[in-house]
């Protein structure tokens, strides 16, 4: 049975002042998020945590995320790179090593200013395990971003 969605348990900014928590506003509805900067020009870095329940649901497990800006061209690179810690057993969620899942884009063309771009990614680069912790590095990629304008990103897991 399919299961989701499992929304993140922490999302932190690296202290590049190029991530940070962002609100996208359009015809005075809002949504917070993470936010990333226009034109970053390397890469940067949410830090996300997922508590997974103690009994995962059936299907794969994929990152779900979702994109807006109020932008009618450009591209976005987006590669997450996770591993699922137990931190009852004493596993380190800092310093273990996360998988990279490989580099997603996501691209605006006109019309698409405000629109919501959605993405699943297969979270297959580890391990998911039931009571652990996903543990992830959701970089932006400065090579190939071409997204001028501010956006503001949602992540959350689902079972399919």
């Amino acid at each position: 049975m399919p299961g989701g969605p499992l929304l993140m348990t922490s999302a932190v900014p690296d202290t590049s002042g190029n991530v940070f928590p962002g609100v996208h506003t359009a015809s005075t509805k809002y949504r917070e998020g993470l936010g990333v900067a226009a034109n970053i020009s390397s890469d940067r870095i949410w830090h996300l945590e997922f508590t997974m329940p103690p009994v995962l649901p059936g299907g794969t497990c994929k990152l779900v995320l979702i994109a807006v800006a109020n932008a009618t061209s450009g591209v976005a690179k987006v590669n997450p790179k996770w591993v699922s810690v137990d931190p009852a057993a004493g596993e380190n969620a800092f310093t273990a090593t996360r998988n990279a899942e490989g580099t997603t884009t996501l691209t605006w063309s006109t019309g698409d200013n405000d629109d919501d771009k959605q993405t699943k990614i297969t979270l297959d680069a580890d391990t998911v395990v039931a009571k652990e912790t996903i543990v992830m590095d959701l970089v932006f990629e400065a090579t190939g971003w071409t997204l001028a304008q501010q956006s503001t990103w949602t992540a959350f897991l689902v079972w399919e």
